[in-house]
């Protein structure tokens, strides 16, 4: 039973980290929201981690989303919601995170490395075919991810003119696709002194200047900030080399979105201010405005999900902290801050190792990412921040004797 348990836990986690980077969205009706592949395998595991529920219940970081998830129930009460049945839907994607965060947790992350350096290869030589849309891979992607606004309008502007191109890849946004991307950065960070942990990194961190995601490109900072002390013993002359190769990066990325500076890059408006003055921003600080106007009518307890009314006025949030205020109130914004600050606590004052340094730089990643965007509601990134976090927090003896049984 051992042998096949292992089996089907490895099994899980493939598919769920496949299902992460390349399956796309599973629809059955028009009526009903889309679904991936890891809403089939949940049952399955369900059923391999009931065996291990006394270790289940002092995983602390899954008992805070569930308990956060059940609060989820007084906004909905209380705003007179709780037999509006699409809102559930937003119960059931935290209690999903925290299901896949116990089966991480309970296999060991070394044994995926081949499959995430797989995807990683994959992914860049799909990305590099979009970036040119070669054998008119585009529409191909078009088809298969969803048809949106972005792949409409890559590389033209609004109007239909040629302009930058801002990498879409399998995530069809690029905001997304840069935060896939700074995943890989954060995962093969060299804090081993690997020569292939360092050609990955790089690459990687290429790609999301590729995105041109400004929010991403903050985040960016961070980690390569992160590399510099992390490898300060190497010499003053190597952390110089470090940061003129990845300016060069930079530079060499922003060149090729812009057709060779013929237009103007995103990340570059935000180098010299006029990020502030941009259409995006401004849309952005218009529905911000609408949300904080609401949020101060309920300031407590929010508005519940209420999905419907995003759909009915064309409304993005593009500000996770506003969005999780609006839709929990205030109680839900410290339950949803908790789920980056408890763990980055709690490995802050451990001693650190390569995965729980590795498990803090994505949480800052998040939380820079979630001023602009939407990443632990976006599917694929909350599953893969979900991975770093497991691998990175500390593991009691009787976890340890569990991973050894599971082998």
């Amino acid at each position: 039973m051992s042998g096949r348990t292992n089996w089907l836990a490895y099994g899980c986690a493939i598919l769920v980290l496949l299902d992460a980077f390349f399956i796309p969205d599973i629809r059955i009706s028009s009526q009903l929201p889309a679904f991936q592949l890891t809403d089939f395998l949940l049952p399955i595991i369900g059923l391999l981690l009931y065996p291990k529920l006394p270790q289940v219940r002092k995983e602390w970081w899954f008992i805070w989303i569930a308990l956060f998830a059940g609060y989820m129930l007084l906004p909905m009460l209380i705003n007179g919601r709780i037999k509006q049945w699409n809102d559930y839907f937003e119960l059931y994607r935290f209690i999903k995170l925290g299901v896949i965060f116990l089966l991480f947790r309970f296999t060991q992350s070394k044994q995926l490395y081949p499959l995430i350096v797989g995807s990683f290869m994959l992914l860049l030589l799909i990305n590099v075919l979009h970036l040119y849309n070669v054998f008119n891979i585009n529409e191909l992607l078009t088809y298969t991810y969803g048809d949106s606004i972005h792949f409409k309008l890559f590389g033209q502007d609004s109007l239909g003119n040629p302009a930058v191109k801002r990498m879409l890849g399998t995530m069809g946004n690029p905001n997304t696709n840069a935060l896939l991307f700074l995943f890989f950065t954060v995962y093969f960070l060299p804090i081993e002194k690997k020569r292939a942990h360092w050609a990955l990194c790089y690459t990687a961190l290429f790609m999301v200047f590729l995105c041109q995601s400004r929010t991403s490109l903050l985040a960016a900072g961070i980690v390569i900030l992160a590399i510099l002390i992390l490898t300060k013993k190497d010499g003053i002359k190597a952390g110089v080399w470090k940061g003129v190769s990845c300016i060069g990066l930079y530079v060499l990325a922003t060149m090729i979105a812009t057709s060779f500076f013929k237009y103007t890059s995103y990340s570059n408006s935000l180098m010299d201010g006029s990020a502030l003055y941009s259409t995006s921003l401004r849309s952005r600080w218009e529905s911000w405005t609408i949300l904080w106007d609401m949020i101060k009518t309920k300031p407590l307890f929010g508005f519940a999900p209420y999905k419907s009314y995003f759909t009915a006025h064309q409304l993005y949030a593009e500000n996770e902290y506003l969005l999780i205020w609006w839709r929990y109130g205030i109680f839900g914004l410290l339950f949803y801050l908790g789920i980056f600050l408890l763990p980055f606590w709690e490995l802050f004052r451990r001693k650190l190792d390569t995965n729980s340094v590795k498990a803090m730089i994505m949480i800052s990643v998040m939380l820079i990412a979630a001023l602009t965007n939407n990443p632990l509601t976006e599917r694929t990134i909350s599953v893969l921040f979900v991975f770093i976090l497991a691998s990175g927090l500390p593991k009691s003896k009787e976890h340890e004797k569990t991973l050894a049984h599971w082998q």
